[in-house]
This record gives C-alpha cells, structure tokens and sequence, in this order.
C-alpha cells in the first residue's frame, strides 16, 4: 500500500514535470523563474520540494477530488491553507447540504439528528434508516434535559393493563387512559450555507479540470475570477449560476465543450457525488480562453433553467477524449487544443456533436 507521503511526492513530480513543459511556450514566463516547482492551483503561490514537509505552517496537502467523503480520492496537491480555509471550509456544507436532502427524502442509510416528544416532554436524538429503508429511533438522554428526558421515557414505556380476555384474546396492551402522543421533528444540519455548497460544486469542478488537464490549463484570464469567488466564499464575486441544472448522461461526466451557440462556449465539467444513500451528478460551467469568457455567465443567468425556470435552450457538446494529458508533453496545452478545434467557425465533426440538449 503507498503511503500518503509517497502519493505526495509522485503528484509532486507529475504536476512539477508538467509545469516544465509549460513554461516551454516563449509566449509564457514567469517572474522571478523557478525550477522543479509546483503552482497551488487556487493561490498561485509556488512551492518546492521541501514544502511537501508536514512540520511546515503551510506544506503541500493531497486533495481528494471530489471530497472523500462524496467518493473522490487524492488527484493533486494544494497547499494547507487553501485546503483548510477554501476546502473543508466549504466541503462540511455541500456534505450536510446532501445529507440534509437524504433524510427529508427518508432515504436508505441515511440520518438526521431529530427532537421527539411525547405529552410534551422533549427528547434528543438520531432518526434514520438502515440499508433496508427500516426506520431507527436513537434517544440520546445525555443529549437532553434529564427532567424532560426521564418524563419521556416513562411516557413512551407506561405501565400495562390487563384488559378482560373475552375481547382481547388474553393480551396485555398499554392502558388507553396513557397512550402517548408522539411527535417527531427533524433538524436542519449544522453549517449547511447553501451558497458555500455552491461554491464548494465550482471548487470541485475547477479542480478536476487542473487535475485532468494539467497547467496549461490554467492559462485562462476567464478563471481568475473562478479562483478568486473559491477564496472568498462569503463574497457575491460571481453572483450569477454557473451551473446547468439538467440531468447529464453518465457517459458525459468528466470534461466537455460546450460549442455552440456561440454565447455559451464554454468547458462544462460533469461529476458525480456520493453519500451513502444516493449519487448524484452535477455540471458546472467554467469559462474557455476566448470568447465570452467570464460572460457566459450572463448568458446562463438569462437563458439556461437554474431549478427557477427560464426559456428552451438548444446546445450543443463535445467531449475531451481521455487521454493522459499530464505525463506527455504534446498534451501540454491539450484543453486549449481542442477548445481552438472545438470552437473553430469552420469546425465541422466527423459525426455529429457528441451530444445536442435542450433545456
């Protein structure tokens, strides 16, 4: 089994390699120049080798993408504070934000912390269901106002009575007169913002665009304002949706273009997260190198369906082959390769577009 620190330092030499390559192109420099160094992809603050040392305030962190609690696994590395303050800072609400879906849905292995209460006496607690759907009653007396809490249970266990066999074939039910009222209520999960869940979507869908397609794919004036929105959660620097709420198909998920019409050109990142009750896929929309740019989310704002309604929209899609774009140098600049091909007026495919929605 490879130890976390090895997993590290192989992603170090990947994505370090990569840069090299990188900075090859005479149209790109870098002031002052370094060598052998990896960029954090949210920062751009550069590292070396030595930063992969954990006893350092601010070392390299491996980055499971997406989040490992929502299926993902270590992809690539970013340095601990954007880890910290602009990961599992946002990572904790899109998490209890699904959770949170889960429960109220009732569906199969999932739970929500719960108040029950019977003739008035309060108790808290875990509801949930097992892997069956079979609903579970947790009491947490420890959790709860003693009084409140030994009034409940002798409420909700009440002495039994035998009633006159003629009627009741022999067997002992609760006295009527004491028949418990019992309530359940369900609470909102804690930290469950729904605009940090956002923008924790956009963090993932950036960051597995870095992880597939390497440096060259930060060369993008579009994305600085993606990068600064994922650091600064608590600002309305991108206000508008960036996302298309439509049901992708699966075959879809990873890295696609969108090409035409001409407004929406733009990379459309699909993935899918995972909880223990229930996947679910999502596509987020980051701008291209050329037109328009950070306006695509005007166009999104105005046309495409957010959940809230809006008009029919036909698009259409290419998807980035699967190639390993981190460990050849051809590949280098491979998203904006196929995003010159795929946007091209002349380009005309082979066959038909991957894929023509409408929404």
């Amino acid at each position: 089994m490879i130890k976390t620190n090895e997993i590290r330092k192989i992603i170090f030499n990947l994505f370090s390699q990569n840069l090299e390559w990188v900075k090859e192109n005479p149209s790109i420099s870098f002031r002052p120049d370094f060598m052998n160094g990896y960029i954090c992809p949210l920062c751009f603050e550069v590292f070396f080798e030595k930063d992969l040392d954990i006893t350092l305030e601010n070392h390299l962190t491996l980055e499971d993408i997406p989040p490992k609690t929502l299926g993902g696994h270590p992809q690539a590395l970013t340095c601990k504070k954007c880890n910290n303050e602009s990961g599992k800072e946002l990572d904790i609400h899109l998490l209890n934000r699904l959770l949170d879906i889960d429960s109220k849905a009732f569906l199969p292995n999932s739970k929500t912390a719960a108040t029950y209460e019977i003739n008035g006496f309060k108790m808290n607690g875990v509801f949930e269901f097992d892997k069956n759907g079979k609903a579970i009653l947790n009491f947490q007396p420890k959790h709860s106002n003693p009084k409140d809490a030994d009034s409940f249970m002798a409420d909700l266990f009440p002495p039994k009575t035998i009633y006159n066999p003629l009627f009741l074939l022999n067997r002992e039910l609760v006295d009527e007169s004491r028949s418990p009222s019992f309530n359940i209520q369900p609470k909102q999960r804690l930290k469950a913002d729904e605009r940090r869940s956002e923008i924790a979507l956009l963090r993932i869908a950036y960051l597995i665009a870095f992880s597939t397609l390497g440096n060259g794919f930060l060369i993008n004036a579009g994305l600085y304002k993606v990068r600064e929105q994922i650091l600064n959660p608590d600002k309305s620097i991108l206000p508008k949706p960036f996302w298309i709420n439509y049901d992708f198909p699966k075959e879809m998920e990873g890295i696609n273009i969108i090409t035409l019409p001409k407004e929406l050109r733009s990379f459309l990142i699909v993935f899918s997260l995972k909880t223990n009750s229930k996947s679910r896929r999502f596509a987020i929309v980051l701008p291209g190198p050329s037109d328009p740019g950070i306006k695509v989310y005007d166009y999104i704002e105005k046309y495409i369906c957010t959940g809230h309604g809006s008009e029919s929209v036909n698009f259409t899609t290419e998807h980035l082959p699967k190639f390993d774009y981190l460990n050849k140098d051809e590949y280098t600049f491979g998203g904006h390769q196929f995003w010159d091909k795929y946007t091209a007026d002349d380009y005309k495919p082979n066959l038909k577009p991957d894929k023509e929605i409408k929404i």
